[in-house]
């Protein structure tokens, strides 16, 4: 079984420069807990998260002089400010286990599908790998 098998698609994400406040929408409209962040042309720029979402929110001491740790208001932030590179991907042809592995290792719940040219084409989560394990047999 290969990644493409087991994937979401299409995928929602947003763009780099969509507002926080548009993120945090997409994510509660979906249920998700991290989206992909792309180009105007769909390729791979990063990821968002609600951990993300809530500490720009509740940015701490704003006395610091960044320009950048206003709170979260009428969307004036955007997700590039605080989005993360991606470091980890897979790509559709990956084996399913080896997906599995490189989660694991990478400690992430979520991972983008990308294809040779760097284009976002499907999310995986663990769920999606739960769905697809072959059923053990019942213990004695």
């Amino acid at each position: 079984m290969r990644t493409r098998d087991v994937m979401t698609t299409p995928v929602i994400s947003v763009t780099f420069d969509a507002s926080l406040s548009e993120a945090a929408r997409v994510m509660t409209r979906w249920g998700f807990t991290t989206l992909p962040v792309v180009t105007r042309s769909a390729k791979l720029v990063g990821l968002i998260s609600e951990t993300d979402l809530v500490q720009a929110g509740f940015p701490g001491d704003s006395a610091t002089g960044d320009p950048d740790t206003g709170v979260l208001l009428a969307g004036h932030r955007t997700v590039s400010a605080v989005m993360r590179p991606c470091v980890t991907t897979a790509t559709p042809d990956l084996d399913a286990t080896a997906l599995a592995h490189r989660m694991t290792e990478a400690g992430v719940r979520a991972l983008p599908v990308v294809d040779d040219s760097g284009l976002l084409v499907g999310m995986v989560t663990f769920q999606d790998l739960l769905r697809v394990l072959p059923a053990g047999e019942p213990s004695s």
